[in-house]
């Protein structure tokens, strides 16, 4: 079978389509036929050798998380899904830049018919990520206020609406051209973070969801009310000295979270997306072959809801 493989770690050169064993269901899991293949930041990390994951990663490897597709083989013990089912979700071991994945089928469910397979695609990671900061580290509660940092991105244009739902008023940074986008997703207040500093804009907040690091996270912890949360995205960040001085000394709770698999908030978000009461913003769609420039793109941090590839 095609996979983008890498044989070392590096620039997004390193990403080479080239042919490999399929692999097959083992117990517990499931052979599926890739569809299509989300994109996110984690992919790149841990393609330029940055993650903590690339530790235990044994090269070549292939890359990618998000996937969706059919089913076409059951491995011993799986009763819950049949061959021809589609589905989307985590992969996990192997990845999902390939033709053919395996996969624990307790890491995936039925995609909803009225999605493509290209949206599909671009939920899981990002759709984990953002409901877990907002319902699990933070516990946003109705009429509480929030900022969502870059909040037209993957996890951002996700998360605004997981806030909405649970009954926040949400301020979001973006750029201006994509405000009009954000106020569609319920963005109660974007702010233009090129032309103006958000903690001119908000201050005793709740919560705020942050996706930079640095000095962006230290006036996050700024802006946040004694006994509020800041939940920290980039991992590279983590335990940041002066991140931590300033959270102690303003009382505020920091936290870096692991996102975790949870089928049954994939199957929340399945639902969610089949009543329309949930959308993913699939901003461009990358042949196998141009799998580079999809990782190139992805770093540019300029990119619009999600990016998938179509395999």
């Amino acid at each position: 079978m095609k996979a983008a493989i890498i044989n070392q770690f590096g620039s997004a050169e390193e990403l080479r389509v080239s042919e490999t064993a399929k692999p097959h269901a083992a117990g517990g899991q499931v052979t599926v036929k890739v569809k299509a293949a989300g994109i996110n930041p984690v992919d790149t990390k841990i393609r330029s050798g940055k993650h903590i994951s690339c530790k235990d990663l044994t090269l070549p490897a292939v890359l990618g998380k998000d996937f969706s597709g059919i089913i076409e083989e059951l491995g011993p013990g799986v009763t819950d899904f049949q061959p021809g089912d589609e589905v989307f979700g985590c992969s996990f071991p192997s990845g999902a830049y390939a033709e053919y994945l395996a996969c624990d089928a307790s890491f995936m469910v039925l995609k909803p018919g009225k999605l493509s397979f290209e949206q599909a695609a671009g939920v899981p990671l990002a759709a984990l990520t953002a409901y877990q900061a907002i319902h699990e580290h933070i516990r946003l509660q109705s009429g509480q206020r929030i900022l969502i940092q870059a909040a037209a991105g993957g996890v951002g244009h996700l998360a605004v609406q997981f806030a909405k739902l649970a009954g926040a008023y949400v301020y979001g940074t973006a750029s201006r051209n994509n405000q009009d986008f954000l106020r569609e997703l319920g963005l109660d207040e974007p702010i233009d973070y090129k032309n103006e500093k958000f903690e001119d804009k908000v201050s005793e907040l709740d919560a705020v969801l942050e996706a930079m690091g640095g000095e962006v996270l230290y006036r996050s912890i700024a802006a946040v009310k004694p006994g509020g949360t800041v939940v920290c995205l980039p991992s590279s960040t983590k335990d940041d000295p002066k991140a931590l001085a300033l959270a102690k000394e303003r009382n505020v709770n920091l936290i870096w979270p692991m996102m975790h698999p949870d089928r049954e908030q994939l199957q929340l978000f399945a639902e969610l997306l089949n009543d329309d009461k949930l959308k993913v913003h699939i901003d461009r769609a990358y042949a196998l072959e141009d799998i580079s420039r999809a990782h190139t793109d992805m770093e540019s941090h300029k990119t619009r809801g999600k990016l998938v590839v179509v395999i």
